[in-house]
């Protein structure tokens, strides 16, 4: 019996300077749910376009030290970033970037948004419309706004965009989640500070990137060998619990002034 599979992978080539001259008005997000800005007293998450913030954010991120990386891919130049920003996000209709922009560490008086600083990357991914679905998710958070109100007031919005119902300019999605490794403390405390309750952990999730860390190494003798394996740390805040007093856990961590 002859079988018949004409599948050949697809082409994930993509220009070097991929939309770094894109106008902000042409570029095209991709995303399945309405695109809009997110704000709260203190932070604003735009939604991230290469023409205005992939040189930025490369600037930017190139002065930090490579722990604020560690669990991310490597963004070693403003390629990099740009083809992470197309074939990571706006190649996957489940995916949409935000710039974050904040008001500086310290600021005691209310500061006008367009004196903000950009902060670094948060994004909404595994997006999914059927199964009412969305999670925080490549989240980068420059040093110099670590350890500040910035993760919180971020995360926090796109939380707020996953669970608030539609009139509260939310989605009305039923589950909010958090994947992280397994290896990732801080993340894992960030999700349980704000309200995340685990699931449980994938093991063999994820085939790691080169050089990244993991919690074994890969299968001898076939494909990828030399790349490590990722168990995934799994939690979730539902419809349900947000409804019942983590939507305002997360509020009054947002009002905190530390």
């Amino acid at each position: 019996m002859t079988y018949l599979n004409t599948y050949k992978p697809s082409s994930v080539d993509v220009p070097a300077d991929v939309h770094l001259n894109t106008p902000p008005e042409e570029y095209d997000f991709n995303f399945c749910f309405e695109v809009k800005e997110l704000r709260s007293d203190r932070v604003e998450l735009r939604p991230f376009v290469p023409s205005l913030h992939a040189r930025l954010f490369y600037e930017e991120i190139s002065k930090c030290s490579p722990d604020i990386t560690a669990w991310l891919v490597d963004w070693n130049s403003l390629e990099d970033v740009l083809a992470w920003a197309e074939k990571t996000i706006r190649s996957q209709p489940s995916a949409l970037a935000h710039a974050i922009y904040t008001a500086p560490p310290g600021s005691d008086e209310q500061v006008d948004p367009k004196d903000y600083e950009f902060a670094g990357v948060i994004s909404m991914i595994n997006s999914d419309v059927v199964n009412m679905t969305s999670e925080p998710g490549w989240i980068c958070i420059l040093e110099k706004f670590q350890r500040t109100h910035v993760l919180t007031h971020a995360a926090g919005l796109i939380i707020h965009r996953i669970l608030d119902m539609p009139s509260e300019g939310g989605l009305g999605l039923r589950r909010c989640q958090w994947f992280t490794t397994t290896l990732n403390e801080k993340s894992k405390a960030a999700a349980l500070r704000l309200g995340f309750q685990l699931d449980g952990v994938l093991r063999s999730h994820r085939v790691l990137p080169k050089g990244k860390k993991g919690v074994r190494p890969g299968r001898k003798g076939v494909y990828q060998e030399d790349q490590m394996t990722r168990d995934s740390w799994l939690a979730c805040i539902s419809w349900d619990q947000w409804e019942d007093g983590v939507r305002e856990h997360v509020d009054k961590l947002m009002a905190r002034r530390n």
